[in-house]
């Protein structure tokens, strides 16, 4: 039985075939450690793009909405909603709002990296309709 030599050194011992088995096991926690939290981060990502967009809309409607408010004020009101924090610039009549947030690992953190920080960015423009514009 020539298999039942690989598998065994001269002594009887498994030591050559745990070793093997331990670096492939290592490998495929790296491998699954990357694809689950390689996907919570584009998942992440996503939805910070999607948060700073609404939240530029948010503050393109204070420009053009009737009654004072600050544009920065009505930002910040959306992103506290949201649970992230951001910040604003207003260029004439465009908001740019960029957001960023931090979220922990889940299989990562075993070998160290405990969390990933994700931006978005996102702007909207602010249109001004006269009164009585827009149909019958």
């Amino acid at each position: 039985m020539r298999w039942a030599r690989f598998r065994r050194d001269e002594d009887g011992s498994a030591g050559g075939f745990a070793l093997i088995t331990l670096v492939a096991m290592i490998g495929l926690l790296l491998v699954l450690g990357l694809v689950v939290d390689g996907g919570a981060k584009a998942a992440a990502s996503d939805r910070a793009n999607r948060v700073a967009m609404e939240a530029a809309r948010a503050g393109a409607q204070v420009l053009t909405g009737p009654g004072s408010g600050s544009v920065d004020q009505a930002v910040q009101s959306y992103l506290a909603v949201e649970g992230v924090t951001g910040t604003t610039t207003v260029t004439g009549n465009r908001v740019d709002v960029t957001v960023r947030f931090s979220r922990p690992t889940k299989i990562l953190s075993l070998i160290g990296y405990k969390e990933f920080t994700t931006t978005g960015a996102g702007f909207a423009y602010a249109t001004y309709t006269g009164a009585g514009a827009g149909g019958p």
